[in-house]
């Protein structure tokens, strides 16, 4: 059985090398879709019963990466020396370097990649990260998952 926690965050970025605006410095209200599977509990009376996770156990578990290290971040691709620049002179910024320019589709795989090992079979169930899909604006989105490794 496959469940779903939606996680959002605000975070800036930019694509250096892109033809567009995406050049530029800008941010996004993203929308993170963590798909989870395993089985559903069965042990009667246990707290979990019927379900495959709580889902504030998703939440719990996705926050603490999504919200204490991207939230409010500015993620930067450790070959932009402009704004590696930027945030090594100036203070109260919160910079995540990251060694691939930060595409939706660069960002799922690496929050997937980052989530997997949390997943693992974390209450007994048989839980595992199926996906990640990144909405990087309403109506643009990234998936990676499993099949993607």
């Amino acid at each position: 059985m496959k469940i779903v926690k939606i996680i959002q965050w605000d975070m800036g970025h930019r694509v250096m090398n892109h033809r567009s605006v995406c050049k530029g410095l800008h941010g996004h209200r993203y929308k993170a879709e963590i798909c989870v599977e395993g089985d559903i509990v069965n042990e009667t009376g246990a707290s979990e019963e019927g379900m495959v996770v709580d889902f504030a156990d998703i939440k719990r578990i996705a926050n603490s990466f999504i919200h204490d290290k991207l939230d409010h971040a500015f993620m930067v691709w450790e070959k932009d020396i402009e704004l590696l620049n930027f945030f090594e002179n100036s203070e109260g910024h919160k910079p995540v370097i990251v060694p691939f320019t930060s595409t939706a589709e660069n960002v799922a795989a690496y929050i997937f990649n980052e989530l997997d090992g949390q997943f693992n079979d974390a209450f007994g169930t048989g839980l595992r990260l199926h996906s990640v899909k990144l909405w990087e604006t309403p109506t643009s989105c990234a998936i990676f998952g499993r099949e993607d490794i």
